[in-house]
């Protein structure tokens, strides 16, 4: 808690990373390692008054939940923020409106940035922008106009000052800021500079396939018709402009940066030694930006992996520094002239491979009693004065009065670039381990946190732990490149291990995304995790996430149509497994049909689609009539649900062409799927089919199954009075046995069914009493498909009994959830059911409307209503045309048409869709 006595002073920082300081005391980094509270903190920094309506709040952090759904995030995402803040009013809901910090005197940096920029002073504002906005959150859609915006703002400031390198460093491509560099050249006189700059210029635009501006040309003759100076004149380049800038924290150094700041103090030669891939080259980085910051010394950045003999050291060097010399016996001399009496420090990395050219060091230290030399090589130099700084793997254990080890930090870091929903708290012991497995090496867990876009990381920690058993890691003393698990990567397709191409090879059967059971299955070996994850880390396959939130890898159609022509004595058995994996993966989903909620059976399956096709495709090519038959009949539900029902009868009708040589369990599940497609068109060609079906898996002794195909052999019979009590029968049947089975989702199958034989009967009680409990069901099982189903149903009632507005909310409900799960289908459905509840309510020509809407919606859908729903739609219409007259009833009607199912939704409902519902998808029936 604060002190009594006043308000407490917060700073908020946003630029450049996230921190909060509360009277001077800095928030320990650990206290924001939960990423809800964190992300609601930042987000209300960045609004005006730090303050958001709740509503809108839970849409930019829970685009996917609805309010009441998201609320109990929020209220648990508060409770942390105002603990990490050490205060109760941390985060203050009231009105609903939710504010941070609303009894403290808070400064953000953004704001104090914004102030002076609009006070015009725009040295101070560059000097205040720390870096883009959180660059930690790159992936949160909340963030991204703000930083933008703000990006934007800086690069003008730094135009308008004429900064023409710095605002390089942000946008690479930026050809105003080329010519104003290479203006700044001439203008100095420095040929070499402008000429090298040119040519890197004019290299970038050809690798991107731009043309250059005249005014570049121009630029080019004006360098060119300068006088050449000598090597030993030219000026040196200013600032850190050509030092690479980490592009992320850099993570437990700080006491390394000291250490060679010392030492740079105390003589005039560093050498940072140590392992490959133990971040020599980020040491050295950040050691030189601090050097240029705080003395008025220059610097110049060599990256020696350029040259690959020790002789060319001396003319590289003489490059990188815009100086022109002829050959590289001359270039010792000239580097030794032009570095005479200049202060700078020459970083020289990865010197390693070249250390026969320590002479060339030695040389510019006798000689230039200005120059600092600091060196990254995994061996020293040998030289007089010669310091050297050992730079170790990161700590794996924690130092004391810190929260995590430095290595487990790093990792966390990683893992949140390519999960940003990675939470360190529930993974802390495993990631302790796989921290401890690579001995703290930063580029092994660089690579080991990018093993979260294939695996948890508990699962990563058992799988990586075989593959260190090997002793792979200790290798330390190969090249940098194989410094680190050689099967957890690879530099290049052309570098590629054996297990790796054959992999990449059988994954080329694959038409779209996959998950890793489906990689699995197609690998012929135990482990399919190793080589998949150096395929994903070389952005030769690529990771999404699946219908469930699950890592799925596919490859961009030229990689996936080059790797189809490897190794082509693989490509049968992996086509093979391919199907199998299919029709097995589909038995599967059938299963699941009985626990699931319907929308993610469905989901599974469209996200499979390609495959299924592929794998139907091959089974009929080779006439495995029996694995092409499986994954047919495991379709019928989907194809009735979704649509597609063009390829489903002709799928079928091949399938049950050859039933003599099937197994009776697939060709009653066949019959199944059959009636299914037939029942928009025809309820006797369907109840054939199903009765047939119920036959079977009556001899088969399969309990849901047969409830299921009772079930929907009882709706063929709405509308029909006189097969009414029979219908019942069959239905009582049917829920008898789902009620047996113990599986709820069937049983709310069979009670819409049976609700809907009820309602068309005139027995509208026993039509509620089967939608409540269907509903009751549906909602404890978190089915929103089937609740909505539920909702639209039991909207009709309310409709029947008069209470019009109950039956509009009820609709309402039932389309926002059609919304949400982008089930276009049952949304033309509902929107024509809406039609009956305006009318009641005097709205006759918005009803008007909605009939057209959804009459159209079907017609582009290829749909037809349902049995049971075609009385209440003439009944309707019937309705609304009388109370408008035919004219105005067809006016209107065609309005309706010619609006898009987007934009009645949007009529009806008050507004565009959430970014998080998206564009409602073909899909999704309601019997």
């Amino acid at each position: 808690m604060h002190w009594l006595g006043g308000p407490m002073h917060v700073d908020i920082t946003l630029l450049g990373g996230f921190s909060v300081v509360v009277d001077g005391r800095p928030i320990d980094a650990a206290a924001w390692t939960r990423r809800d509270a964190t992300a609601l903190v930042k987000v209300l920094a960045l609004r005006p008054g730090r303050r958001l309506p709740r509503e809108r709040l839970v849409d930019l952090l829970w685009p996917d939940l609805l309010l009441d759904r998201a609320a109990p995030r929020l209220h648990k995402a508060a409770h942390r923020a105002r603990t990490s803040l050490g205060t109760g009013r941390g985060v203050v809901l009231v009105d609903g409106v939710v504010s941070l910090l609303p009894d403290a005197e808070v400064t953000v940096d953004v704001e104090r940035f914004e102030r002076v920029v609009a006070a015009g002073s725009a040295e101070d504002a560059i000097a205040l922008y720390a870096g883009d906005l959180l660059p930690d959150d790159l992936y949160e859609t909340w963030s991204h106009a703000d930083r933008e915006r703000l990006r934007a703002v800086h690069l003008d400031l730094l135009r308008g000052a004429g900064r023409w390198e710095d605002v390089l460093a942000s946008e690479p491509l930026d050809e105003e800021a080329h010519i104003g560099v290479l203006r700044s050249h001439v203008e100095a006189g420095r040929r070499g500079h402008a000429l090298r700059h040119l040519d890197q210029v004019e290299q970038l635009w050809r690798e991107v396939g731009a043309v250059p501006d005249e005014a570049l040309g121009a630029v080019r003759a004006e360098i060119e018709a300068m006088p050449a100076a000598e090597g030993s004149r030219q000026a040196l380049p200013r600032g850190a402009a050509r030092l690479p800038r980490p592009s992320t924290r850099t993570v437990g150094r700080d006491a390394d940066v000291a250490a060679v700041l010392d030492l740079l103090a105390r003589g005039r030669l560093v050498t940072l030694l140590g392992v490959g891939g133990v971040g020599k080259t980020r040491l050295a980085a950040e050691v030189a930006h601090r050097v240029v910051q705080e003395t008025a010394q220059r610097s110049c950045y060599v990256d020696l992996t350029k040259v690959s003999e020790p002789g060319q050291v001396a003319g590289l060097v003489v490059r990188e520094l815009g100086i022109r010399a002829g050959d590289d016996q001359d270039a010792v001399q000239v580097l030794a002239e032009a570095l005479h009496r200049q202060s700078l420090l020459l970083v020289l990395d990865n010197f390693e491979h070249v250390v026969a050219a320590a002479d060339v060091v030695a040389g510019v230290l006798e000689r230039s009693a200005g120059v600092r030399v600091l060196v990254t090589s995994r061996a020293r130099l040998r030289l007089g004065g010669e310091q050297v700084h050992e730079v170790r793997p990161l700590a794996v254990t924690a130092a004391a009065g810190a929260d995590h080890a430095d290595a487990v930090a790093l990792f966390d870091q990683v893992a949140r670039a390519v999960d940003p929903d990675f939470d360190l708290a529930q993974h802390l012991e495993a990631v302790g381990a796989i921290c401890a497995s690579v001995d703290g090496l930063p580029l092994a867990i660089e690579i080991a946190g990018g093993h979260l876009r294939t695996l948890s990381a508990p699962l990563l920690r058992e799988r990586l732990a075989d593959r260190l058993a090997s002793g792979v890691v200790a290798a330390r003393d190969l090249p940098d490149r194989h410094q680190t698990i050689p099967s957890t990567i690879d530099w290049s397709l052309q570098l590629l291990g054996d297990r790796e191409r054959r992999l990449f090879a059988r994954l080329s059967v694959f038409r779209g995304p996959v998950p890793l059971d489906a990689v699995e299955a197609v690998w012929p070996e135990s482990d399919a995790v190793d080589p998949l994850s150096v395929l994903v880390d070389h952005s030769l396959v690529r990771r999404s996430a699946g219908a469930t939130g699950e890592p799925a890898f596919g490859m961009l159609s030229l990689v996936r149509e080059h790797a189809a022509t490897l190794l082509p004595e693989e490509r049968a058995a992996a086509e093979a497994a391919r199907a199998t994996y299919v029709a097995d993966h589909l038995d599967d989903l059938y299963e699941r049909r009985w626990t699931d909620a319907a929308d993610r059976w469905l989901d599974d399956i469209t996200g499979l689609l390609q495959e299924v096709r592929a794998a139907h495709a091959w089974a009929v090519g080779r006439g495995d009539a029996a694995l092409a038959a499986r994954i047919a009949a495991a379709l019928g539900a989907y194809w009735f649900l979704e649509g597609h029902q063009v390829e489903g009868q002709r799928w079928t009708q091949e399938a049950l062409a050859e039933a003599a040589i099937l197994d009776p369990a697939v060709v009653a599940r066949l019959h199944l799927a059959s009636g299914f497609l037939a029942f928009p068109h025809s309820q006797w060609r369907a109840r054939e089919h199903w009765e047939l079906a119920v036959a079977m898996f009556r001899a088969l002794a399969e309990p849901r199954l047969l409830a299921y195909a009772l079930a929907v052999t009882s709706v063929t019979y709405v509308g029909a009075a006189d097969r009414y009590a029979h219908a019942i029968r069959v239905n009582d049947e049917a829920l008898r046995l789902a009620r047996e089975a113990a599986s709820p989702s069937l049983v709310a199958q069979v009670l819409n069914i049976r609700g809907e034989i009820t309602r068309v009967a005139g027995h509208d009680d026993l039509a509620r009493a089967a939608y409540e409990e269907g509903l009751a069901i549906s909602t404890d099982l978190d089915d929103e498909m089937y609740v909505s189903v539920f909702l639209a149903n039991l909207s009709y009632l309310a409709d029947h009994r008069g209470d019009y507005a109950e039956a509009r909310r009820l609709t309402h409900a039932a389309l926002r959830l059609c919304r949400t799960l982008g089930r276009r289908l049952m949304a033309a459905w509902t929107v024509s059911q809406l039609a009956g509840p305006e009318h009641g309510l005097g709205h006759s020509e918005l009803g008007a409307v909605l009939v057209g809407a959804a009459d159209e919606a079907l017609r582009v859908l290829g749909a037809r209503r349902h049995p049971g729903d075609v009385p209440e739609h003439e009944r309707v219409v019937t309705g609304i045309r009388t109370a408008l007259g035919e004219d105005r009833f067809d006016e209107l009607r065609a309005d309706g048409a010619r609006m898009s199912l987007d934009e009645v939704l949007d009529l009806v409902l008050g507004g565009p869709a959430s970014g998080a519902e998206g564009p409602l998808r073909t899909g999704t029936s309601r019997a």
